[in-house]
């Protein structure tokens, strides 16, 4: 991952498919491009998405004239061919529309924008497009140039216009939200008895044979699903990230792929109550613990410094709010990025701009260092530095070596209780 907080690259991955949208093997993208000699009749070809019956009727029409007038194999008349395939089912789209109120072509109906299942779909634009995109309910291709399809803003579910009504996945970011926590149980498997031999989602019969079983488990969820709602997808599985520090990805349902993408960034862990010990056995998370501990103790200068505000210098080179205020808490990326070694180095990068901020740069933020009440040298003192120690007491600021050498006794603190015996027996004194 480029930056911290950047959506996962390594989290999750898709198997290819053999479909490759609208192109043929032999086809490349430059053919499906406006050619220069027909820039002319552009309006008339109606490329506008938005074009009314009529105007589509007019376009269908010129096309087929300038068909007729164009040379045999010429990219002019492959252009040409494929724009009136396309122009002939924009026009049966918008009929369709006039037929049915509910079509997303109706604009007046405002369906630009629909909200099933919790998902926030929005309708999007009919481009062309190189890339293959599926629905997640019939799996089909989605054939952007002259289907209908809607985008779910939230958790990116994708679908036909013609599957809205049929969409029974809830909406990965609701899901997410409500649970507020990972399954962290490795692979809680039941079985497919337990399921009654239904798949997990859109309980389907599963058929198993001795041979063969189209049942597919997931890895996250412990369910089993048929091939329509588990694409053989991978995904880091926190679970066992959590328990054994296992970043390889294991296959996962659809549904928990989108739950995993939704919550990569969000965080959901805290190790120290999970699993402790695996701070001992890995030594790049015991070092990210360290580093985030310092930049929380940065933090509290760099909050109340005016000079740090008026620069942003806090928000400028963090661009993941949790790892500076709640040291505690991991998200599922960012153990990924510990096991690469991108977060240990980047944080390494903020703690040389805040340490330079706060030591050198800054009087303000050097005014407010301490120093050690046992030694008494000029070496200034502050509470994030790896050399000092804050007494749990009195929050006096000591260095670690001459806090042990005085039997982690606190100077400070044993002036406060003497002067609360003095002031004991003055009051005693006082009554008498």
């Amino acid at each position: 991952m480029c930056e911290v907080g950047e959506p996962s690259r390594i989290l999750a991955s898709t198997p290819s498919s053999s479909t490759s949208g609208c192109l043929s093997n032999d086809e490349s993208a430059e053919d499906h491009l406006l050619p220069s000699s027909l820039a002319a009749e552009e309006l008339q070809l109606a490329l506008n998405k938005e074009a009314t019956e009529d105007e589509l009727l007019k376009a269908i029409s010129r096309c087929k004239d300038l068909v007729l007038e164009s040379n045999q194999c010429s990219l002019e008349r492959k252009w040409l061919v494929r724009h009136l395939i396309e122009l002939r089912l924009r026009l049966q789209e918008c009929r369709e529309a006039m037929v049915d109120p509910q079509h997303p072509r109706n604009k007046s109906s405002g369906v630009s924008k629909r909200t099933v299942r919790g998902h926030h779909l929005n309708l999007q634009p009919l481009l062309r497009s190189t890339s293959s995109k599926y629905c997640d309910h019939c799996t089909g291709t989605i054939w952007s140039v002259v289907q209908a399809w809607y985008e779910c803003e939230d958790c990116g579910y994708s679908c036909h216009h013609k599957c809205i009504s049929q969409i029974i996945r809830e909406c990965a970011h609701v899901v997410a939200s409500e649970r507020g926590s990972y399954e962290l149980e490795i692979c809680p498997e039941e079985g497919l008895s337990a399921q009654k031999y239904l798949c997990a989602e859109c309980r389907s019969p599963l058929p198993i044979n001795k041979d063969w079983s189209e049942a597919r488990r997931c890895d996250y969820s412990g369910l089993y699903y048929c091939t329509a709602c588990h694409w053989g997808s991978s995904a880091v599985v926190p679970a066992r990230v959590v328990h054994n520090w296992d970043l390889s990805p294991q296959p996962v349902c659809q549904a928990s792929l989108q739950q995993l993408r939704v919550t990569a960034n969000r965080p959901l862990l805290n190790l120290e109550e999970l699993n402790p010990r695996l701070f001992s056995f890995v030594h790049e998370l015991s070092l990210v613990r360290r580093l985030r501990q310092e930049l929380h103790g940065m933090r509290k200068y760099l909050s109340v410094c005016r000079n740090a505000t008026e620069d942003h210098l806090l928000w400028k080179h963090v661009d993941v709010p949790h790892l500076v205020e709640t040291p505690e808490l991991y998200s599922l990326q960012d153990l990924v990025d510990t096991h690469s070694g991108e977060l240990p180095s980047k944080l390494h990068t903020v703690i040389d701009v805040f340490t330079k901020h706060i030591k050198v740069r800054c009087e303000v933020c050097r005014g407010r260092g301490h120093i050690c009440e046992i030694c008494s040298n000029d070496e200034v003192l502050f509470p994030f530095d790896a050399a000092a120690v804050i007494c749990k007491d009195c929050n006096a600021v000591l260095h670690k070596s001459c806090f042990n050498r005085k039997n982690n006794n606190c100077p400070k603190c044993i002036r406060i209780e003497r002067r609360k015996e003095q002031e004991q027996v003055e009051d005693g004194q006082t009554e008498a």
